[in-house]
């Protein structure tokens, strides 16, 4: 159930500043099916769904019990010239580290069991500061920070196109450990949406209360815990800072402006010899076959795997472009004040943030392809160097979305709103 939210008057309401594009509006309290969105730019600034911390703890147990089936033991398995040979996540992020790619191996281990690991155990902290009685400041803004790296859902999808690109090699069979790495991806999923951030803020730290009538003036906002305020906390050098979380308000828009475009450069120079480069060598009987980003997708188009062409394609080659052009385009309207459809650059910021993670999906490939086709002299399968360029672009781009300030493209169209309205 979605209750449309207006700026008025409620009987119990408190006041947010939406962290997307600075309106300010009264929220109701909601119930358990409910969440409110911002009238102007309709991102979500609270919701009612939530799990008590307990529940989200015994969910997060059960992924630590479930990692070491899920991590360390085969997910599959082939029969290669008589010998059986099996694929783990931990396997094959070892055997690209000790074969010579020890910074892609780093890339991968962050995403698919650092980041994972840290996510669940972070959430069992929560539970023990709860018992405890301790303010988890810093252990609130973690959990915020790690969640977009957590890529176990990914992981599953590379799984699915590992699978149709060893068949030509060798025949394919499941493990029994691949339910658990199955379940450990749901119970990720599932503790995502149910785990709510603000509503633990405001559990945690009830001192610092919401705001229940609309200020003279435009309240603070920090974009971190997302908390709504009138009074900054001044730190010992007399800066601004959230009472709550403590996190540095009002940083200059230039220097945003900088670490988006700093990123986003590197990102776009990274992303050059990620396509030119071969991604993978498969030597067969010595004769090496080398495939870069798009011949490995008219590999799949000619064994009639279109459906994997098509997830290939758009995960390695069409989002990590497109997320650059996106970017550079909002860039651009920012510093050039376009006069744009701004429903339609808050779409493209949106589109932004929730594809970026999929193009890991090759990296994942070939850790998988490391740990089952690298044997003997036969068939053997090396990464190929495009594969750092590639995951080094995949993480700047990411950290360049997350950089980028949308409320800079909302103070263009209030601007372009308010001289409409004067030369009326």
């Amino acid at each position: 159930m979605t209750t449309p939210l207006k700026t008025t008057h409620y009987a119990k309401q408190h006041i947010a500043r939406c962290t997307h594009c600075d309106a300010t509006v009264s929220v109701p309290t909601l119930e358990a099916n409910q969440y409110a969105e911002c009238p102007r730019c309709d991102e979500m600034l609270c919701s009612g769904s939530r799990w008590n911390l307990h529940r989200c703890a015994m969910i997060a147990l059960s992924i630590l019990i479930l990692m070491p089936f899920a991590l360390n033991y085969p997910l599959l398995s082939i029969d290669l010239l008589g010998t059986r040979v099996d694929a783990s996540v931990w396997q094959g992020v070892w055997k690209m580290a000790t074969e010579g790619y020890p910074y892609t191996a780093f890339l991968i281990f962050l995403c698919a069991v650092f980041m994972p690991i840290s996510f669940a155990i972070l959430v069992i902290l929560l539970r023990l500061s709860q018992l405890l009685g301790i303010k988890p400041r810093n252990i609130l803004l973690a959990l915020g920070y790690i969640k977009p790296w957590v890529m176990f859902d990914v992981y599953l999808v590379a799984l699915g196109v590992t699978m149709f690109k060893v068949r030509e090699y060798a025949t394919l069979s499941l493990d029994v450990y691949l339910i658990a790495f199955i379940f450990t991806a749901l119970l990720t999923t599932l503790l995502f949406i149910k785990l709510n951030l603000n509503a633990l803020w405001n559990d945690f730290y009830p001192q610092d209360r919401l705001l229940t009538e609309m200020p003279d003036e435009p309240p603070c906002v920090c974009l971190e815990c997302h908390y709504t305020f009138t009074e900054p906390y001044q730190d010992s050098k007399h800066r601004a800072r959230c009472p709550r979380c403590l996190t540095l308000l009002d940083v200059p828009v230039n220097i945003k402006l900088q670490h988006t475009w700093a990123t986003l450069i590197a990102g776009i120079i990274m992303l050059f010899p990620a396509n030119l480069l071969p991604m993978s060598v498969v030597y067969v009987n010595g004769a090496p076959s080398a495939d870069t980003l798009m011949s490995g997708v008219i590999t799949f188009v000619e064994m009639g795997s279109y459906f994997v062409a098509f997830v290939v394609f758009t995960a390695s080659i069409f989002i990590p472009i497109s997320k650059i052009f996106i970017l550079l385009y909002l860039l651009i309207c920012v510093h050039f004040n376009l006069r744009q459809s701004i429903k339609w650059q808050m779409r493209l910021f949106h589109i932004v943030h929730f594809v970026g993670r999929w193009s890991m999906l090759d990296l994942f490939v070939l850790a998988l392809m490391m740990s089952l086709v690298a044997r003997g002299q036969i068939i053997n399968f090396s990464v190929g160097p495009a594969a750092f360029y590639f995951g080094a672009a995949v993480f700047l781009t990411m950290i360049s979305a997350s950089q980028f300030d949308s409320r800079l493209l909302w103070k263009i169209y209030d601007r372009q709103q308010q001289n409409a309205v004067h030369s009326g």
